[in-house]
């Protein structure tokens, strides 16, 4: 018989309240945040790929 084990960390989708609750200046400055890195990817990958910036020489 398997056992099956409680995992510690919480699901991506299950429901319940945030265990972390955000101010909206906190909401507003992540939300900038991910939208700048999310541009930065994608300019990033319409140029031709990401480059590695470290010398490994």
């Amino acid at each position: 018989m398997k056992r099956q084990f409680e995992s510690p960390q919480p699901s991506l989708f299950e429901e319940g309240e945030p265990s972390v609750v955000l101010t909206r200046a906190q909401e507003i400055e992540l939300t900038m945040l991910v939208e700048t890195l999310l541009r930065e990817i994608a300019m990033a990958l319409a140029n031709g790929g990401i480059a590695d910036e470290q010398d490994h020489s």
